[in-house]
């Protein structure tokens, strides 16, 4: 799967970069010109000479070079030839061969080199360049796309055999590179259509793994701004600081796929996922890191004979998270974002009798909400991979929380739920009153219903004993106040004296 995702992302390079159509003169050479910034800006070599001959321009093979610091690895990736032919408006047309391979070789010292050799085929494929040298628009679309593997070999791969394809109906799109005085600044939007997967891995034991899949349409929006020129990967947070960023938005349709896994004839593991329609949000920029995503109904079905005589059978109405957390070190105090959210998920009625025969616990759908937000002072460099273990091992925490809000903190399962909720702000500058940590000041509130039930069920499931639930009823007793029929709060609250009071009990 990887292997594909790779081959996309290399394709993408080779055949797109886009937005809104602009008029003005340009030629060839010009976008050319303007691809070689581009890739020069991810950190690449360009290799590659244009040849220019009565308005026709040609780049044969040319050839993106990685090295990486120290001499870590090398990455040589070989693109297909292109034509530039200039048009009588102004344009360029742009075309490649209707069949291509791409040319993926990497050489890690002391490890060994490896080749991938990828075959793509497009159905009707039309690309053209307009604007300036400076600002270049491209537009392109393909009726059909077909990527397979060629080839693939590394070190003991001898006996591996690995055959597989994507076969797309097709995609369109348009980009703009903007080359600045000191940034490469890339904008696109792009529509792939929807593809299936296949592919199957063989053994030199005759064990075999194969993968199957249906994917939806997606759409990506993409804005990026790079130094030009390149930047060494120990310079990433100069790079942040001086205003690089990268934007990454996607809609993407439903998709489906199967993955099995045999072994000496016998299947070990059948697993179908069926992944609903999705939002996702990703940047990197000096204000941190975030990603944000939103997924619709999804379900699996999971077969591992060996270990669960059972199917793993489930149904997930909705899914959602969110990261945000700062990369760079600052003195001041920087938002901090992590939600968790899991809607009604049911499980098979086989996957719960298989614990639970005597259908003891009620089958209700379980969900899970996590939402907090605050802010942290962070002396932590992040992007300063060869210091980075150093600043993490210090007497002193180098993250320091400030503010914690707890929007919700809540799950709702096998008849039983909880919910908490709070605010807390913490004083840097007492580390005093709580032994080393920053004095909080706020409250948080916690609700439970159904929990003397549970215990009752999980003691007649045997999976706790009288003794343990006679505990867990008196912890519950010593903090909690009932509110009625199985149903307890505990609000706790820390005062600017540090005094910390349980359902207004002082505890401290």
């Amino acid at each position: 799967m990887r292997i594909f995702s790779r081959l996309g992302s290399i394709s993408a390079i080779a055949l797109t970069l886009a937005a809104p159509q602009a008029l003005a003169d340009i030629k060839g050479p010009d976008v050319w010109a303007a691809y070689v910034a581009y890739y020069e800006a991810t950190g690449a070599q360009v290799i590659g000479t244009p040849e220019t001959a009565g308005g026709v321009t040609e780049v044969v093979d040319p050839t993106l070079l990685y090295r990486f610091p120290f001499g870590f690895a090398t990455i040589r990736v070989v693109l297909p030839t292109v034509t530039f032919t200039d048009q009588s408006d102004g344009t360029v047309a742009m075309s490649y061969p209707a069949t291509f391979d791409v040319t993926v070789e990497a050489d890690v010292p002391d490890q060994g080199s490896g080749t991938g050799i990828f075959t793509v085929t497009q159905d009707n494929y039309v690309g053209s360049a307009a604007g300036d040298p400076d600002a270049v628009v491209i537009s392109y679309a393909a009726d059909g796309l077909q990527l397979g593997l060629k080839e693939l070999t590394f070190p003991d791969s001898d006996d591996l055999s690995f055959q597989g394809q994507i076969l797309s109906e097709g995609y369109g799109g348009t980009s703009t590179i903007a080359i600045g005085e000191d940034f490469v600044t890339v904008t696109g939007d792009t529509v792939a259509r929807p593809a299936d997967l296949a592919y199957v891995m063989e053994f030199p034991s005759g064990d075999l793994m194969t993968q199957t899949g249906e994917y939806g349409q997606a759409a990506y929006q993409t804005e990026m701004s790079l130094p030009k020129g390149g930047t060494s990967l120990f310079a990433l947070s100069k790079a942040l600081t001086d205003g690089a960023f990268v934007r990454v938005t996607s809609q993407i349709d439903s998709n489906s796929s199967n993955a099995v896994t045999t072994i000496g004839g016998q299947v070990l593991s059948d697993q179908t996922t069926n992944t609903g329609s999705s939002v996702t949000e990703f940047s990197v920029s000096a204000d941190g890191l975030h990603v944000a995503s939103e997924v619709g109904e999804s379900s699996f079905d999971v077969l591992m004979p060996d270990m669960i005589p059972v199917p793993i059978e489930g149904v997930l109405a909705a899914a959602t998270a969110t990261y945000t957390f700062p990369l760079l070190p600052r003195d001041t105090a920087q938002n901090i974002v992590l939600k968790l959210g899991l809607t009604d998920l049911t499980l098979s009625e086989d996957l719960w009798a298989m614990f639970d025969p005597a259908a003891e616990m009620p089958r209700d759908p379980a969900s899970l909400n996590i939402d907090i937000i605050g802010s942290v002072v962070s002396e932590i460099d992040w992007l300063d991979f060869a210091n980075l273990e150093a600043q993490l091992d210090q007497p002193v925490p180098p993250i320091t929380p400030e503010e914690i809000t707890i929007n919700d903190l809540s799950i709702s399962a096998v008849g039983a739920s909880a919910q908490g909720s709070g605010a807390f702000t913490l004083d840097l500058t007492d580390l005093e009153t709580f032994d080393g940590f920053p004095r909080p000041e706020g409250a948080a509130n916690l609700a439970v219903s159904g929990a003397n039930a549970l215990l009752d069920r999980l003691t007649n499931l045997g999976l706790i004993g009288p003794d343990e639930a006679g505990m867990a009823r008196l912890g519950m007793g010593f903090i909690a106040r009932s509110t009625g029929a199985d149903s307890f709060e505990t609000a706790v609250e820390v005062n600017a004296e540090g005094q910390v009071f349980v359902n207004g009990q002082r505890m401290r």
